[in-house]
């Protein structure tokens, strides 16, 4: 306080000097050193009067690897000019713009988008860029710092626009064809154009065994009866549902934490997995052990065919953290209860242990299962059907659709 009011201080001793000497030329010197400080004071006191700072983002939901239209607007609504003004934008790193540098924050993984221009009276400024959206996730833009003052710079002035703007990135999709996971096989079988699922309840009767029956599908007094091995078949499901569940565990021990590649794997897959069956005209949900940003609660999507139930489960998949909350095969035992019989299951996992295996065995005797591995090779248990696409990345065949 003492070093800002300087000028009022120097401009009174000026004075004094002047009338003690006497110079009527010292005098007029204190006289104008205090207008000029006076002047300076009160300029720098209204720079930020009137002074407006918008975001303008057209979008807020984007695909990996797009970008996103996005505008800083400063205008000045008074007729005072600002010679000066500094503007710092708080924007992620996953989102820094094309072509400018973001300086460091205190934050981690966040950066400012700093400016600096002049303003005339009554002026209205626009800075267009480009958001590159590198990582999926959930962010938040703001909050912006203003900072102005008088002419020649004794005088600052400082506010900050609490205002934030939130921006979903969506996980990356592929061609699922191409990754040797043909989209419909993980709910069953596709004759022409309609899925065919079966209910375990309700058997239809026996015909001859066919290589990659599974053994529960065996009829034993029927093959005692023939002679030759005799498998169940089953009405077709009354509805055709299919729900994902999405094991966000990436390491064996939680301790050991998470592998972000393969975690984003099993996201983007089963984000594609999600897109094809609700294609194939399906009814679609989503269970994962994952959390929502800020939540003490897992993350479920209830099945459903509707046009906006794609966005639904890829806005739930974008904003998922790797924290897990409750170990997945709880959730399935607990949405077993509400699964309609002959509900398809498809797991995405990088891993698979033995609870998570036990639960899936217990739950193929009402459900068609399928496991999609997305890491190193996983072996396949007896009963289970194991896809491994997991290659399909490291060989860079997974292409984006």
């Amino acid at each position: 306080m003492l070093i800002r009011n300087l000028w009022l201080v120097a401009s009174f001793f000026i004075v004094l000097t002047g009338i003690a000497a006497p110079s009527g030329l010292v005098v007029a010197l204190g006289v104008f050193v205090f207008l000029v400080g006076g002047l300076a004071r009160a300029w720098s006191h209204l720079s930020l009067e009137r002074l407006s700072y918008q975001r303008v983002l057209p979008e807020r939901r984007a695909f990996v690897g797009e970008k996103l239209p996005f505008s800083q607007v400063l205008i000045n609504r008074k007729p005072l000019p600002l010679p000066w003004l500094e503007v710092e934008d708080r924007i992620p790193n996953a989102l820094a713009p094309v072509g400018r540098t973001l300086k460091p924050s205190y934050l981690p993984n966040t950066g400012l988008l700093a400016r600096s221009t002049a303003l005339s009276w009554y002026e209205r400024l626009t800075w267009d860029y480009e958001l590159q959206c590198t990582e999926r996730g959930y962010y938040k833009l703001g909050p912006a710092r203003l900072r102005s003052g008088d002419l020649f710079g004794f005088f600052r002035q400082e506010r900050q626009e609490e205002q934030s703007h939130e921006i979903l990135v969506l996980p990356r999709m592929y061609d699922l064809q191409k990754m040797d996971l043909k989209p419909a096989r993980p709910a069953g079988e596709l004759r022409g154009r309609h899925l065919l699922v079966e209910d375990p309840l309700r058997p239809a009767g026996v015909r001859d065994y066919r290589p990659g029956d599974s053994v529960r599908r065996l009829e034993w007094k029927a093959t005692a009866r023939r002679g030759t091995l005799q498998s169940r078949v089953f009405e077709p499901a009354a509805s055709l549902e299919l729900l994902i569940a999405l094991n966000i565990n990436t390491m064996e021990l939680s301790w050991e934490g998470y592998d972000p590649v393969l975690l984003e794997r099993a996201i983007s897959t089963a984000a594609s997995i999600a897109r094809d069956s609700l294609e194939a005209r399906l009814a679609t949900g989503l269970v994962a052990n994952g959390s929502y940003p800020g939540a003490d609660r897992p993350l479920r999507v209830a099945p459903a065919r509707n046009r906006d139930q794609l966005t639904r489960i890829l806005e739930a998949l974008a904003v998922i953290s790797p924290l897990t909350l409750t170990p997945l095969e709880q959730m399935l035992e607990e949405q077993r209860r509400l699964l309609p019989s002959g509900c398809s299951l498809v797991l995405v996992t990088a891993l698979l242990d033995r609870p998570l295996t036990a639960t899936l065995l217990n739950l193929a005797s009402r459900h068609p299962i399928s496991v999609v591995a997305v890491g190193d090779q996983i072996e396949a248990p007896e009963g289970l059907d194991v896809t491994n696409i997991g290659s399909a990345f490291r060989l860079g065949e997974a292409v984006p659709r």
